[in-house]
């Protein structure tokens, strides 16, 4: 007696008739493919970009938003008055940025990008410009301007 199992082979008819079967299950019938609808009009990126949302703010203002939450309010506080929550352990104190925005955009570009010392100012304030890029930085810029 052989070690190799027996070969059942099946007739014709037989494997027909499970064909059949799996087809009448539509278990090989084609799965269809649900597409995202493609709007109407391709929105522009510069309109949608300004275009103010539901807080007054606009997209990119709302970018800066998320930055300055996350990496200036401690020290700057909420409305960018110097008064944050780690602002009486440093010494001297974080700037009032409503000073500091008058100095213009690109004051404002530079000592986020390469942190105060770089304008004359405290060490204090680390340089952002690897951690956040040059578009981020702009959003920084812009929504500082909201405060």
């Amino acid at each position: 007696m052989s070690i190799i199992p027996m070969v059942v082979f099946l007739s014709v008819t037989f494997v027909i008739s499970i064909g059949a079967f799996l087809w009448g299950m539509k278990v090989f019938s084609p799965v269809e493919i649900k597409r995202a609808a493609l709007p109407e009009e391709h929105p522009d990126p510069l309109r949608s970009a300004l275009e103010k949302t539901a807080n007054g703010l606009s997209n990119v203002e709302l970018v800066g938003k998320q930055y300055y939450e996350a990496y200036c309010m401690v020290c700057h506080g909420e409305r960018g008055a110097g008064d944050g929550f780690n602002a009486f352990n440093l010494n001297p104190r974080p700037a009032d940025l409503a000073a500091v925005k008058k100095k213009g955009d690109e004051h404002l570009f530079n000592v986020i990008s390469n942190g105060s010392a770089s304008v004359g100012g405290t060490p204090l304030c680390p340089p952002w410009g690897k951690t956040l890029g040059e578009e981020h930085t702009r959003s920084l810029v812009a929504y500082l301007h909201t405060l």
